[in-house]
């Protein structure tokens, strides 16, 4: 049977950790390099013959999408050239089209004494940076001088793991050490900090750290010109400024220096991309015979997409169809797309290819017989809907999966054929515009292998109007709504109407009753009581305290500078 004959590179399909994985050949072996990551390589080596350069990058993107399998193919291609990580590192960059780039890194590490760099490697956790930073650099220095003698310097490290550090003296460290690996024969320093966010949360809680001011001083240092440079990279989810939210004024704009010294990156690749990383984890022993009998389906269906607009000029006529199968092309398009909106990207395309749970890629493959069974675009929708939940920020997204849902809870116990062409063209409406893919009836079409039960299902729907044609734009709808981004206009309006006072608001809309002091008023015979008010940053300083009326002041605090003018305040009066 065809299953047998179709199967998937594990390595592919697990999450990388950078320290765990710093030293796996097998996670090297699997890396492919993207375009994305090319171009960042090309800015490393445009530091090596410089002084004064920026050496600080911060990689942002979603969860996995390659920013830690990256930084430890980039770690390698960093080593001293006799290692054979290395070398296979450099194998695969000459095999990928990058022969010069690969010549110029060799010739560096040569240049500066064949020692390669010394890696500083760490992952972001709910503590404070300078510690794990100390701890990074004495693991990075034991291993650059593992198999030589080990100069003052890893011992000094090695103490300072037991001591609390200011920024100043763990910069001091790293001078040292840079010095250190110079005279070895290094060629620098190479900083990974795989999920920084982390490391920022934990100083957003715990104010005083001083993660961000080291982040600042290693960023300062690192574009100066050394003997032995040091490259720094932070890898993230999201922008310095997304976790600096709920800080004071003053706070967040120190946070937006520190990212000032970074040449930020984004690390998402292109749907054209991640396709040739899927390909690459497919492993088959097709016959010539079957190839040319899947490359002919396949060819007939890239021809419909490519009329549509629905495939790009660099995939017409691509293999990567073939090599992907039992993905249906449609399946193959929609899957980066899907996870890129509402999951981890790379990774959860990956988790899928490994997955046996329910709909997933490997529990689907055992019921592949012929070469006419595909995984279809409504088993797609069924995976995610099963196993991944849908945490997507994006409001219209999300609403958009509730409507398919609710959608096909109406549906009810109709056959399974209407199910599956709801859930098929509910995935075109949830991924949207995006990937030029609309509900089009050449599209629709596809979806079923069964042309005439299709049909019949197609227009089983529309009489129970749970789908709509709209002739405006040649696409069925699950709903009768639009492409309306409540969202971005609720946004619009708030900056149109500017900002009010809260405070003013609560205090004309409802009004707080006075509170009577019931123990006072009894023993004293006269009645006195406590005039509640709502009061903020921008009405404060219109409250009389000059009144006899005693008060109750209710101080509503969005920010952490708004805590701050409260208690100024408190000392004030």
């Amino acid at each position: 049977m065809i299953n047998t004959l179709i199967r998937v590179d594990t390595h592919y399909t697990r999450s990388i950790n950078l320290e765990r994985d710093a030293d796996s050949t097998d996670v090297l072996k699997a890396y492919i390099p993207t375009t994305r990551a090319i171009q960042v390589l090309e800015r490393i080596a445009k530091t090596f013959h410089t002084q004064s350069e920026l050496r600080a990058w911060s990689l942002t993107a979603p969860y996995g999408s390659g920013k830690s399998s990256f930084a430890v193919f980039l770690s390698h291609l960093l080593e001293a050239n006799d290692l054979a990580t290395h070398q296979l590192a450099s194998e695969i960059l000459i095999e990928n089209g990058q022969l010069a780039l690969a010549n110029n890194i060799s010739k560096h590490l040569i240049e500066k004494g064949n020692k390669g760099y010394c890696k500083i490697l760490l992952t972001g956790s709910p503590e404070p940076l300078n510690a794990r930073f100390v701890l990074a650099m004495y693991n990075g220095a034991e291993a650059f001088w593992k198999n030589t003698r080990s100069p003052s310097i890893v011992k000094k490290l090695s103490d300072a793991r037991q001591e609390i550090l200011n920024v100043s003296e763990v910069l001091n460290l790293l001078k040292e050490l840079q010095q250190a690996v110079a005279k070895a024969g290094g060629a620098g320093c190479l900083c990974v900090i795989d999920e920084m966010g982390k490391f920022l949360e934990y100083e957003a809680r715990h104010q005083g750290v001083n993660d961000v001011f080291l982040l600042q001083e290693l960023a300062e240092w690192a574009h100066k010109g050394h003997q032995a440079n040091l490259l720094l990279f932070v890898l993230m989810h999201q922008d310095f400024e997304q976790y600096a939210k709920g800080l004071a004024k003053t706070q967040k704009d120190e946070w937006q220096k520190v990212q000032g010294r970074f040449e930020s990156i984004p690390f998402l690749e292109s749907t054209e991309q991640t396709l040739k990383l899927l390909a690459a984890a497919f492993k088959n022993d097709l016959s010539e015979t079957e190839e040319q009998q899947l490359n002919s389906k396949t060819t007939e269906i890239t021809t419909i997409l490519a009329a549509q607009n629905s495939l790009s000029d660099t995939l017409i006529g691509s293999d990567l169809f073939v090599q992907c199968y039992p993905l249906h092309p449609l399946s193959l398009l929609i899957l980066p797309v899907l996870c890129q909106k509402v999951a981890q990207n790379e990774r959860t395309l990956f988790s899928y290819l490994g997955s046996s749970e329910a709909f997933g890629f490997k529990e689907r493959l055992q019921g592949i017989k012929t070469l006419e069974d595909w995984i279809l675009p409504w088993e797609i929708f069924e995976y995610f809907i099963h196993n991944q939940p849908t945490a997507t920020t994006d409001h219209l997204t999300h609403r958009r999966w509730k409507e398919v849902v609710s959608a096909l809870e109406r549906l009810g116990d109709a056959p399974a054929v209407e199910h599956q062409l709801l859930k098929s063209i509910g995935l075109f409406n949830i991924i949207g515009n995006q990937g030029s893919f609309k509900a089009s009836p050449e599209l629709v079409n596809l979806c079923l292998s069964d042309r005439e039960t299709l049909n019949m299902a197609l227009e089983s729907l529309l009489e129970k109007s749970l789908i709509k044609y709209q002739k405006f734009n040649g696409e069925y709808r699950v709903w009768q709504g639009s492409d309306f981004d409540l969202e971005l206009e609720i946004k619009t309006l708030k900056q149109q109407l500017g900002r009010d006072s809260l405070a003013d608001i609560l205090s004309q809309r409802n009004p707080l009753l006075p509170l009577v002091a019931c123990k006072y008023s009894i023993q004293q015979g006269t009645l006195r009581y406590f005039l509640p008010l709502y009061v903020d940053r921008y009405n404060y300083k219109q409250i009389d305290l000059s009144s006899q009326t005693a008060k109750i002041i209710i101080f509503l605090a969005e920010h952490e500078d708004d805590i701050q003018l409260f208690t100024q305040l408190q000392k004030k009066d």
